[in-house]
């Protein structure tokens, strides 16, 4: 039994807090990229303590996201979400007083742990706001939607606080946000939770250990090689971790993450294809970013500016997506969304070191548009296959895939990026490589955005196929019915079962 029926909730207001959390969640990331050059100038910090900055808060966010939607389901969905805009709040005025490099990471630390906490929660509510299937898409388009805006204003805060404050000033956008999203849910969001459940502590703490010894591998490896004792420490840790999380949830009664969902051949392609999304968005995102300050040399402001053109697009289409996804099947929503995605990426990667804006201006909006298309729909298909009761776990579940997909895309693409930057510059000889950085930089981010283009299609490939046989399979085992039959999809059959 939950505590209140969904019916009795505004569903305005639920919507509301759940998109004020997301937003403070995603507009983190683009905020701390924004102001890097200034911490590092005024705390004198080197570039392995740069790096650190917002690997610690994406190292955070998906260490716990998954332990934090079984939370949600056995706790109290608004509960967990509180504590989580309470974290982001706290996160970001520390941030706002830091005056040494330890507290940057300590207040990067505790807004990852918030946005952890807010990012499984909020769609949890959605989820159990909305059991029709019609209005939880459009819910949800729009509670994904938020993500490029958040993305789209974290540049832009941190581009206004430059110019006429510092770069303290950028942050405190988030707690008064925070505190919005928590009187909004306070006032009007009832709360919820799946009762009979335990809680699964083995699972969490393996989950999180496992997890977090994963991203700690492919930051830490991506800037200081694969072969160094903590990188290979922390490879090790990550294997026995999960490998245990895998035997401990399928013996549990009711485990944190219900492996056997995974059985189900489309679900498992639904997490593929939200990891898809935000690999593209926020790894190639990350790349425009750098090659707009770096070769552009653009301001901050200037860059958040021009990326309106690919947020906007991505904002704009995520609400259209939500329209759509009641009359197309969400699998191909996404997958129509990653090939438009890789065709906007394939075109920057033509862009030239002299080029301005009107010369990328179709690329970014070719892959905002394409992003959005997919980005909701993407977390529909996964939400849809669990029974009612389980939203917080299926949310967990797919956000620990959509955040893994951020890492990954930050991590590789970023070190792709790198590693060419450096070993081309390092063919040269010292008196070419001042000269020669705008275009080398440039073919480095090219080589990058190429491996996410590749990518993106092979993704596309290998989950139509999925698709594909799932749905010939269910065809040809489906019993004929006397009557005038109800068309019924896959995905609700997985959903039923």
């Amino acid at each position: 039994m939950h505590a209140e029926s969904p019916t009795r909730a505004h569903g305005a207001a639920v919507l509301t807090a759940a998109c004020l959390g997301l937003f403070t969640v995603l507009m983190q990331t683009t905020q701390t990229i924004g102001t890097l050059s200034a911490v590092q100038d005024e705390l004198h910090l080197g570039p392995a303590q740069v790096v650190w900055i917002p690997s610690v808060y994406t190292l955070i966010v998906a260490t716990f996201v998954l332990a934090a939607g079984a939370l949600a389901d056995r706790n109290g969905r608004r509960r967990v979400f509180l504590a989580g805009v309470a974290a982001m709040a706290a996160g970001g005025v520390l941030l706002v007083f830091a005056g040494s490099f330890p507290v940057v990471l300590a207040g990067q630390a505790i807004a990852g742990l918030g946005g952890a906490l807010i990012a499984p929660s909020s769609l949890a509510l959605l989820a159990h706001q909305f059991p029709e299937p019609a209005r939880r898409a459009a819910a949800i388009s729009a509670w994904a939607a938020v993500s490029g805006l958040g993305l789209a204003v974290g540049p832009i805060a941190a581009g206004l606080a430059l110019k006429y404050t510092t770069w303290h000033a950028a942050f405190w956008v988030n707690p008064l946000l925070a505190v919005i999203a928590a009187v909004t849910a306070l006032a009007f969001v009832p709360e919820s939770r799946t009762a009979g459940s335990g809680l699964d502590l083995r699972g969490l703490l393996l989950g999180a250990a496992g997890v977090g010894a994963l991203i700690y591998t492919l930051i830490e490896g991506g800037h200081t090689g694969p072969g160094s004792g903590r990188v290979i420490t922390a490879a090790a840790i990550a294997v026995a971790a999960l490998g245990l999380f895998v035997v401990v949830e399928l013996r549990h009664r009711a485990p944190m993450l219900d492996l056997r969902l995974m059985r189900n051949a489309q679900y498992s392609a639904a997490l593929v294809l939200a990891a898809a999304v935000l690999f593209g968005f926020v790894g190639v995102s990350v790349l425009q970013v750098l090659w707009l300050q770096r070769v552009a040399g653009l301001s901050a402001l200037a860059v958040g500016v021009q990326m309106l053109a690919e947020f906007g697009a991505f904002i704009v289409v995520s609400a259209l997506a939500g329209l759509l996804v009641r009359r197309v099947p969400a699998r191909w929503l996404v997958v129509a969304g990653l090939l438009a995605a890789a065709a906007g990426a394939a075109l920057f990667t033509a862009i030239g070191p002299d080029d301005t804006f009107p010369d990328y201006l179709a690329s970014f909006v070719l892959f905002g548009l394409g992003c959005g298309l997919a980005n909701g729909p993407s977390t529909v298909l996964a939400v849809e296959h669990v029974p009612r009761g389980n939203e917080g776990a299926a949310a967990g579940t797919v956000n620990a895939a959509r955040q893994l997909g951020s890492v990954l895309g930050t991590s590789v693409l970023g070190t792709l990026m790198t590693a060419t930057l450096e070993s081309t510059l390092a063919g040269l000889p010292p008196a070419q490589r001042p000269a020669a950085t705008a275009p080398v930089f440039t073919d480095a981010v090219g080589t990058a955005t190429r491996a996410a283009v590749l990518v993106l299609l092979a993704v596309c490939v290998l989950t139509t196929a999925v698709f594909v046989l799932a749905g010939r399979r269910s065809r040809s085992t489906a019993a004929p019915a006397p009557a005038a039959p109800q068309a019924v999809t896959p995905g609700e059959r997985g959903a039923g079962a």
